[in-house]
């Protein structure tokens, strides 16, 4: 089934090594974008100034539409920070909004930390769920919904949709978050819930060779689209698995990877002419209709950049101040499918 879009990058929305980043952060990734209540949300994990991972909430002005820029980052994070010794004590990240549904209130599933470790081995991460309150405030589970197992101890980048039985989750499961100069281990997984909070034993949906390390589902006028992203290179590590988004399509959301046509590579970001803060890689995307029937995606790009010196002299040849030191560098941008 040939796909019909022609990608178009659009520019970072916020960039490690652009001008500026909202304050009391300094970088933001794997973005969530959805209309509530007639107005553009966008729920995106932060590596606060504490130099916490945090979630948080970005709006754009109602009546706005998401190409037209303007996204406002709230100062606060969407909660608190989690208790010491906590199974997410280590950090939040990656958040998936699903909205009421069967009588259930709104969640927002995420990947939680519980290792000092960011990645590489002795990183570990399991999936939990925040819950929408009476008064709108996000109450926190105190258990996670969804742990590794044995061979694949880390299980992260949720990705929830509300289904006719009740709630369907893909996930990526992986020994651990890979680490300069190794590989990707990278398989998808998918389960079902009908509460959202039980878990039914997963299955693989996307294996090791193929490297799908998160994805996007959504429904089109000709069915369900699924984009898929490989995990960014985002050590530099040479040689290394082809970068940019794949799609598949299906006459419905379906577990079964049978019902899906094969990926079809619909942007290479390995390619020369590539904008800088997405030659590593993208990750994290996020689907969003616009009115006149052309589809964004939102997602996370890991910028060329393979070191803080490279960086430092990027900003520099810009006449900008020196970058924060880090391993890598991120930008949250949008690439355009236009019919």
């Amino acid at each position: 089934m040939p796909h019909p879009y022609e990608p178009i990058a659009v520019g970072p929305i916020w960039d490690m090594l652009g001008p500026r980043m909202p304050p009391g952060v300094l970088g933001l990734s794997d973005p969530d974008v959805h209309l509530i209540e007639d107005r553009w949300v966008m729920f995106i994990g932060g590596f606060s100034t504490s130099f916490r991972n945090r979630l948080y909430r970005a709006r754009l002005p109602a009546g706005a539409e998401p190409d037209q820029g303007g996204w406002v980052l709230d100062r606060e994070p969407i909660v608190t920070d989690p208790p010491k010794r906590a199974w997410d004590t280590g950090g939040m990240h990656t958040p998936s909004y699903v909205p009421a549904h069967h009588g259930y209130p709104a969640r927002l599933y995420y990947a939680g930390r519980a290792s000092t470790r960011h990645y590489g081995k002795g990183s570990a991460y399991a999936i939990g769920v925040l819950t929408l309150d009476d008064h709108g405030g996000w109450q926190r589970h105190e258990v996670p919904v969804l742990r590794g197992w044995p061979g694949r101890a880390s299980v992260l980048e949720p990705l929830v949709i509300a289904v006719e039985g009740g709630y369907r989750m893909w996930f990526l499961a992986t020994p651990h978050e890979v680490g300069p100069g190794e590989q990707p281990d990278f398989e998808l997984h998918v389960t079902d819930s009908a509460d959202g909070i039980d878990w039914q034993p997963p299955r693989r949906f996307a294996t090791t060779a193929e490297g799908f390390f998160d994805n996007a589902v959504y429904p089109t006028v000709q069915g369900w689209e699924m984009l898929l992203a490989r995990g960014t290179n985002l050590h530099g590590t040479t040689p290394y698995p082809g970068q940019g988004p794949w799609v598949i399509q299906a006459a419905s959301p379906s577990p079964d990877r049978a019902d899906w046509s094969p990926p079809e590579r619909v942007l290479d970001t390995d390619a020369p002419g590539t904008p800088p803060w997405m030659r590593r890689g993208v990750c994290g995307p996020s689907n969003v209709p616009l009115r006149d029937g052309r589809r964004l995606i939102l997602l996370t790009g890991t910028h060329q950049a393979a070191s803080w010196g490279q960086a430092a002299r990027f900003r520099l040849a810009q006449a900008r101040r020196l970058p924060v030191p880090s391993p890598y560098f991120l930008a949250t941008g949008a690439i355009d499918l236009n019919a």
